[in-house]
Formats: C-alpha cells, sequence, structure tokens
C-alpha cells in the first residue's frame, strides 16, 4: 500500500514542470508554504513559475531564482514570497533576525528553493515537493498534510 501523505507525479518535461506548479499555485493559500527540494537543474524555479502563474501574479515571468537576491516579493491578488536558501548561511541569518515574520505576515504564499537546508524554518503548513531528474525527465514526489491541503487527492499522476 502506498503512503497517502506522499504523491508521486511524472513530469516529462519543462513545460510539465511548470504545469505542476501551476496546478498547486492555483490551490496554494495565503499563509502556506511551498518548499522546493532537488539537485541543481531539477526544476525548482521552473515549477516556481508555474507556481507563480497559477497564483495569477502581476508578472509571473519574473519569477527567477533569487540565490544571491535571497528573497523576491512578486505581487498579485496573493503574493509569492520567493525564498532561495542555497545559502544556508545568509538565509538562517535572515530567518533568525527578523525574516521569519517577514515571510509569515507578508500575506502571502511562501516558496522556499533548497528547503531542506532549513527544514525547521518553514512556515506552518508547507506542501514539500522533492524534484528527482530521471531518464524520462523528471518526477516530483508531493508531501503534505491532507488536513492542510485537501485538494492532494485529486491531483493527478503526470503533467504534459
Amino acid at each position: 500500500m502506498s503512503d497517502p501523505s506522499h504523491w508521486p507525479v511524472e513530469l516529462p518535461d519543462e513545460a510539465a514542470t511548470r504545469a505542476l506548479g501551476c496546478f498547486l499555485g492555483e490551490r496554494m493559500q495565503a499563509g502556506q508554504g511551498l518548499a522546493l527540494v532537488g539537485e541543481l537543474g531539477a526544476g525548482k524555479t521552473s515549477l516556481a513559475r508555474g507556481v507563480g502563474k497559477g497564483l495569477c501574479l502581476t508578472d509571473p515571468d519574473a519569477v527567477c531564482s533569487p540565490t544571491y537576491l535571497l528573497v523576491m516579493e512578486h505581487p498579485g491578488p496573493v503574493p509569492m514570497i520567493h525564498l532561495d536558501a542555497y545559502l544556508p548561511g545568509k538565509t538562517r541569518g535572515f530567518l533568525e533576525d527578523g525574516g521569519m515574520d517577514y515571510l509569515t505576515e507578508a500575506g502571502g504564499v511562501v516558496v522556499v528553493e533548497w528547503a531542506d537546508r532549513l527544514p525547521n524554518l518553514l512556515p506552518e503548513p508547507s506542501l514539500w515537493v522533492e524534484l528527482k531528474m530521471q531518464a524520462s525527465g523528471r518526477k516530483a514526489v508531493i508531501s503534505g498534510s491532507p488536513s492542510s491541503f485537501p485538494w492532494l487527492g485529486t491531483m493527478p499522476r503526470s503533467f504534459s
């Protein structure tokens, strides 16, 4: 029997990765977090762009990796606060010095790339997406609480 809190999703290409992001963005609510995990090139930023489209951001094409900026806020009906934890020391300092209050009070969806580097500093509830490279594209394994994200059970197992 499969784990009811983990949903594997096949993503054959970048367009599918963005489509998954759009699906998630259409369903995420202000105050929720989206934790993205995966190696370099696995599609974290592509997925974040899709989330921006799903959230109907003012300019979803402006979503890019905030590695050296640390955090970017994208306006929209529900803003997206995009954080990158690739440099964990810098990110941890920001969060511990009041950045977490900023993230949780900004009134948006918090998207964190490299979230596994700061697992105890993410907003609650957070949905986790682990992106893995494979011969046929990518695979996402989505983890979250069905009580916080009741729509998880309706998620397609493949995007194309």
